[in-house]
Order: structure tokens, then sequence, then C-alpha cells
């Protein structure tokens, strides 16, 4: 029996979350195809989310759409009153 969508995005959420500690990526399921979706702050987390995410749905294809947003130092120090 073919695992239903709701499933596989339930699986797939899990795995991000436990193993590359992502919550913030969407995930769609549409005809065989999983849809990820979002923002990270390296080009590894984003390969990290897609094996995830291939680890999860064996059998399902992967399209990362994940997107890499830099994050820049803090330029100097914050005061707190």
């Amino acid at each position: 029996m073919a695992d239903l969508p709701g499933y596989v995005s339930a699986r797939i959420q899990e795995r991000l979350a436990g193993e590359a500690y992502e919550l913030g990526i969407r995930v769609d399921v549409r005809g065989n195809t999983v849809h990820l979706r979002g923002e990270v702050v390296s080009e590894e987390r984003r390969l990290d989310v897609e094996e995830a995410a291939r680890a999860a749905a064996k059998g399902w294809e992967i399209c990362n759409e994940v997107h890499v947003v830099a994050v820049g130092e803090p330029e100097g120090e914050e005061t707190i009153s």
C-alpha cells in the first residue's frame, strides 16, 4: 500500500525537526513529488534538509525549493539598559 500524502508530509516534518533541526520548512506533497520550501542559513543546511526528506520519503521525488538566506555578523554590541 502506498503512503498517503499526509503521512509522508508528517514523516518528513518529524525527521526535519529531529535530525536536521529545521522547524520552518514547509512540506507539500503533490502527485508523486514532495516540495520543500523555506529558508536556511547555508547551502549545507539546505542539503541537510533535502537528505532528511529523502530518507523519510523513499520512493518519492523530492523538489528542494529551500533558499539560503545570508545572515551577517552583528555590528558592534547592543546596549541593554
